[in-house]
């Protein structure tokens, strides 16, 4: 038992050290409240495509299919705007499968912005150095590889501007007619450090009696589960402390505010 608890313990220091928080929200497209879009993504100009949840999936159990039609111009965009940090690099992944389309149908494109309030956002000029990056793979502009029936991943850090910026949009794009693309496991996250050494010194005290979760001396309203490879895969809101869990059996990740600890279920 104790070389058990030891080895969780370990593992538990590695996932810490190396996983970053995802920021996207529904990452995997798996939430659909709706029933017409995926929840926290903003969608395109809908004459432009038809949306559903997908059946084929790089994870999970949904993917995001987009349908292209034939609209002149027909460029369906679908994005996220999340907060950043001036200076820090970023991990950018996603996965997508093209099923069909003339070699021009899908392709990152996102940038640095500034969300001032609400309603009004200012995006960085295309010409920084890491857009050539944010717009698509092989320094430009250029579409994802005309490569059908198989799932592929796009990956790229960049680094955010010095000053000016204080969001990311993350944003992808399917063209028209007669692209047939689905999406999945979108990742955005400051880049992961390396090493044990590197795991936060700020420990959540946290107990799990069954399905319900206790912090005590919360530093937030607000608990987050990651799973081991960082992906948010619960937001909690803590009444008193508690809130019930809705897990599989596992290892977790915990964190409210800038503590963090490890759970299992």
């Amino acid at each position: 038992m104790k070389k058990i608890t030891l080895l969780l313990s370990f593992i538990a220091c590695v996932v810490l050290a190396n996983a970053q928080t995802n920021l996207l929200t529904n990452p995997g497209f798996e939430t659909w409240t709706s029933g017409t879009a995926p929840d926290g993504w903003t969608m395109g100009t809908a004459t432009f495509a038809t949306v559903t949840p997908g059946t084929l999936f790089s994870e999970g159990s949904k993917s995001f299919k987009v349908t292209a039609a034939a609209t002149a111009g027909g460029t369906y965009t679908v994005s996220q705007i999340v907060p950043i940090t001036a200076g820090k690099t970023y991990t950018i992944k996603m996965d997508y499968y093209i099923e069909t389309g003339d070699g021009t149908d899908a392709r990152i494109w996102s940038d640095w912005c500034n969300v001032v309030s609400g309603s009004s956002t200012t995006y960085a000029a295309l010409s920084h150095a890491d857009s050539v990056l944010l717009m698509g793979p092989g320094g430009g502009a250029a579409y994802f590889p005309d490569v059908k029936g198989a799932w592929h991943t796009y990956t790229c850090d960049v680094t955010a501007p010095a000053t000016g910026y204080n969001s990311f949009s993350f944003q992808f794009r399917t063209y028209k007619t007669p692209a047939v693309v689905y999406w999945d496991n979108m990742y955005f996250a400051e880049k992961a450090t390396a090493g044990i050494n590197s795991l936060s010194a700020d420990v959540l005290d946290v107990k799990v009696a069954g399905k319900k979760l206790t912090v005590t001396n919360s530093p937030s309203s607000t608990a987050e589960i990651f799973n081991t490879v960082g992906a948010k895969v619960q937001s909690l809101k803590l009444v008193d402390g508690s809130a019930d869990l809705n897990l599989g059996k596992g290892l977790y990740i915990v964190r409210v505010g800038n503590k963090s600890a490890k759970i299992m279920q």
